[in-house]
């Protein structure tokens, strides 16, 4: 206000050119030279007015640096470093996720008295990683206000406050993973009861710190997994929120970023038609509601663990006991063939669970058991007294020994023992007996039979260096493909702009190193891709 008045009184009784050099005498002394004091004031200073977002102060602030560029840049430069200060506040919260706990959930409900301090932890564990995800997009959210309110939008300090944000969030390894759990948890539980606005910007934000990442194929990779547990189990609140995100992305990256998701998603519609059809044909038992989904391999991530080639022989030699189970799968095998003739449908009995009523004495119990079990429990229906060995259960589910011995504990073993065992261990022997326990009571109808769990948690560092691994394994595809359409179209180039013209493209997913493109361009001339020039090392010469 007191420079507005001396520049009212300069413009009255001096001569225009005056009042310029006045005022610029003026925000000189008055304000240049004592920009980092001001700001620096003790409990009034910035980062109270920033930490207590007082608007009307930091407009006042905003109006008195804006005229001149150092001092802008002073504010531009302390605002930067107190976000980088929060985001390392937030970061030591995080420190817990590097420790090696590890969860077990095959031995969910066992007596194990470590259990349940494993399952807590991994429990706080992922309320933390959603808690830094929730910090980081309040903090955005403050300061986007504070950019409108008292910055007047100003693209400089919007721009500095958004490459703050970007160092934040990516000086954490665990961003790509901890976003993608966020969006799950939102999908699965964080839309209830809000309105439709409100879910809009709740996912505004979401792709917003998207756009923040630099590793994307890492967070695509997680995002895959979440979504297809989300579909397969049926736990999305929204459907037109799934397709709403899917789009956001699709923006943000291309369509060929989102492609193997929309996959998912008419995967799962044909599924549904593919259902209805079967059951409106008449051939599906009408005993049995059957929901399935028919998944095409190319779109869909392998939530079930990595396996050998032998194992996965195993896995498919599976089939269900004689009967009318073995029945429906034949029916649909046959109804798939004749509609979608040149497929082949590979069943995945992993994967699935059902819903079973059982009848233990008097009192009748509704189950949700994986597919395994429900195979093993079924050897035991309607044969009074039946014992049977492990090795004889092994005989007539074809289940892989190591799996039906995990599956066996479960029912036998764990809090619910639906089979009685002999002997009376938790270890499984080949020769150990079951028998359907007649005189198993529970308080609750329905109950749950923990298998392998299917609920979205932060990672081990033993299963975040498995993710780290097939990540690394896909970025040397998309490496190499980048270096090949580069060189079709320039057909010669020189090591330098080749590495600089392959980082240009991939930036947009990744931040490809010099070292993985060096590697890569070592691996296309192994393979006759490219040729190094005779004449010149550095020059790489691109083979039709």
């Amino acid at each position: 206000a007191d420079i507005d008045a001396e520049m009212d009184r300069a413009r009255a009784y001096l001569v225009p050119a005056t009042g310029t050099l006045l005022r610029n005498v003026l925000l000189d002394e008055l304000i240049d030279k004592h920009a980092s004091d001001i700001i620096n004031i003790p409990n009034t200073g910035l980062v109270q007015l920033l930490d207590h977002r007082d608007t009307a102060a930091l407009q006042t602030l905003y109006n008195l640096y804006a005229p001149m560029h150092p001092t802008l840049l002073i504010l531009q430069t302390n605002i930067h470093s107190h976000i980088l200060e929060l985001g390392q506040k937030f970061a030591v919260s995080l420190a817990p996720l590097s420790s090696n706990t590890t969860q077990n959930d095959e031995q969910e409900g066992s007596r194990d008295k470590d259990k349940p301090a494993q399952v807590l932890g991994m429990a706080a564990k992922t309320a933390m990683a959603l808690r830094w995800v929730q910090d980081i997009l309040d903090l955005y959210d403050a300061y986007d206000e504070i950019i409108r309110v008292s910055f007047s939008e100003c693209q400089s300090m919007r721009q500095s406050i958004h490459d703050a944000f970007i160092e934040v969030i990516n000086s954490n390894s665990r961003a790509p993973e901890l976003l993608s759990l966020f969006m799950d948890d939102s999908l699965k539980n964080g839309l209830k009861r809000k309105g439709e606005q409100e879910i809009d910007h709740l996912l505004e934000r979401s792709v917003l710190m998207f756009r923040f990442l630099q590793n994307k194929d890492a967070f695509e990779h997680y995002y895959k997994l979440h979504l297809a547990k989300r579909l397969l189990l049926g736990r999305s609140l929204s459907d037109d929120a799934e397709h709403s995100l899917v789009s956001k992305l699709k923006v943000e990256c291309g369509s060929q970023f989102t492609l193997k998701l929309e996959g998912m998603f008419k995967d799962m519609q044909l599924s549904s038609d593919l259902a209805n059809g079967f059951k409106e044909s008449g051939a599906a038992n009408a005993d049995l509601d059957l929901s399935l989904s028919v998944l095409t391999p190319t779109y869909w991530p392998a939530l079930a663990p990595p396996m050998s080639e032998e194992a996965k022989q195993e896995m498919q030699s599976v089939e269900p006991p004689p009967g009318i189970l073995r029945t429906l799968v034949e029916e649909f095998t046959q109804y798939y063939n004749h509609h979608r003739s040149g497929r082949r449908l590979a069943w995945q009995y992993n994967m699935g669970n059902a819903d079973i009523k059982l009848q233990f004495g008097t009192r009748t119990y509704e189950l949700n058991v994986s597919t395994y079990q429900m195979f093993i429990l079924s050897l035991f229906a309607d044969i009074d007294d039946l014992s049977l060995t492990t090795t004889e259960i092994q005989q007539q589910t074809r289940i892989p020994i190591e799996v039906l011995t995990r599956q066996l504990q479960s029912l036998a073993c764990a809090k619910y023992k639906i089979l009685s065992k002999t002997p009376a261990s938790r270890d499984v022997g080949p020769n150990d007996k079951f028998a359907f326990n007649n005189n198993f009571k529970s308080a609750q109808y329905r109950i749950r039979i923990p298998v392998v769990a299917a609920k979205a948690s932060v990672e081990t560092e033993k299963e975040k260096s498995e993710s780290m691994a097939a990540i690394g394994l896909e970025r040397q595809y998309v490496v190499e493909a980048a270096i090949v359409r580069i060189m079709k179209t320039r057909k010669q180039m020189v090591h330098e702009q080749l590495v600089t013209e392959a980082i240009k493209q991939l930036s947009a997913r990744f931040l490809p190193t010099p070292k993985l493109i060096k590697e890569s361009i070592g691996r296309l001339i192994d393979r006759e891709y490219l040729q190094r020039s005779p004449d010149d090392p550095r020059l790489y010469n691109y083979l039709a």
